[in-house]
């Protein structure tokens, strides 16, 4: 008994000895296809992290579990692994497929695609999301003809944000009788066909503000100026040829704006410039009474001249004024005075 005890403790360490030292016999390389799958699955790893750099990373592994599976199948013939690397397989087959959808080239028609260029490309806004903005769920492209409104004054409520595609709108405010009057209801000759190129015409009771042009909002200083779109527009704006515009409702586009932070930074900066564009435009028509040109940039140059004007007017009554408060100290004292000369008197005759 003893020595089969022996025997027994000399054959276990024996064979914890042999695996210690590991294989002593070595398998030969497996097939070429479980190399090359094995390839695949390196090269996507070592993807970097760029615009395509997940569609690159799930389709090199697409590739590699692909290899994997007809290596398991075919060569080696072992239904597990076959099943674990055909389940990879399916897994980045279907990320693959929605990553390539997602990045898909955008394409506008040639209206959306020049406003893109002019306005948002130089701000690198990427397709997608100006896609999301000029999408029909919140934007709708409209048309006007020659004469018809954009806004009434006084009738149409700033409830709306719209861009000029093509064409060209005056806006106006006619003033017949010291009353302002909608271009739509006005009567004299028809809008001139060179307001269309941005000319100015002066005609007797009315007044022509500024020309939008291609590639301008129409209404952003109305769309800035209100927060809840009740307000009715100060002025009538009128197409002075055949116009094609975007159309923004306000709730639909606060409601985007709110989603996506990065198109609001955009949108603001490009209103923004544009309210400034057209508040240069009116630097032309401001002069004082003396015809002199005066520069809104400057607003401290009408303000002095107003306050100056009122400081002429005001000159004659502070003079009358100060006159009359120094006649009155005059006639304090000379009160003063005499009632002490009476003191005076009566203090002798006492003595």
């Amino acid at each position: 008994m003893m020595c089969l005890g022996v025997e027994l403790v000399e054959s276990q360490t024996r064979s914890m000895l042999e695996s210690l030292r590991g294989c002593s016999s070595w398998q030969p390389t497996n097939h070429v296809l479980y190399h090359l799958a094995n390839v695949m699955l390196c090269i996507g790893l070592m993807v970097p992290d760029s615009s395509y750099g997940a569609l690159l990373l799930h389709g090199f592994m697409f590739l590699g579990y692909l290899l994997m599976s007809v290596w398991s199948w075919v060569i080696l013939c072992a239904p597990d692994f076959f099943s674990w690397n055909f389940a990879f397989l399916l897994l980045n087959g279907v990320q693959t497929l929605s990553l390539m959808y997602s990045v898909r080239p955008v394409k506008f028609c040639d209206e959306i695609e020049a406003v893109y260029v002019a306005l948002f490309l130089p701000l690198r806004v990427s397709r997608h999301l100006y896609k999301r903005l000029v999408c029909p769920e919140f934007c709708t492209i409209m048309t006007l003809h020659e004469g018809e409104t954009y806004a009434t004054q006084s009738v149409t409520r700033t409830d709306k944000l719209g861009l000029l595609i093509s064409g060209t709108i005056n806006k106006s405010e006619v003033i017949i009788h010291n009353q302002c009057v909608p271009s739509a209801h006005r009567t004299g000759p028809p809008i001139p066909a060179t307001w269309s190129r941005g000319s100015m015409h002066a005609y007797s009771n009315r007044s022509l503000l500024h020309v939008i042009g291609e590639k301008q909002f129409i209404d952003s200083p109305e769309f800035e100026s209100t927060t809840t779109g009740d307000a009715k527009f100060q002025v009538s704006i009128v197409a002075a040829s055949m116009c094609r515009y975007l159309f923004w409702p306000r709730q639909h586009l606060e409601y985007l704006l709110i989603k996506e932070p990065h198109l609001a930074s955009v949108m603001k900066t490009i209103i923004g410039r544009d309210v400034t564009n057209k508040l240069y435009a009116l630097n032309e028509k401001v002069s004082n009474p003396e015809g002199r040109r005066l520069d809104i940039r400057l607003p401290g140059i009408p303000g002095c001249l107003r306050d100056r004007k009122c400081l002429k007017m005001t000159s004659p009554e502070v003079r009358i004024n100060t006159i009359e408060a120094s006649d009155e100290n005059d006639l304090d004292k000379m009160s003063d005075a005499d009632e002490y000369k009476s003191k005076d008197k009566f203090s002798s005759k006492t003595i």
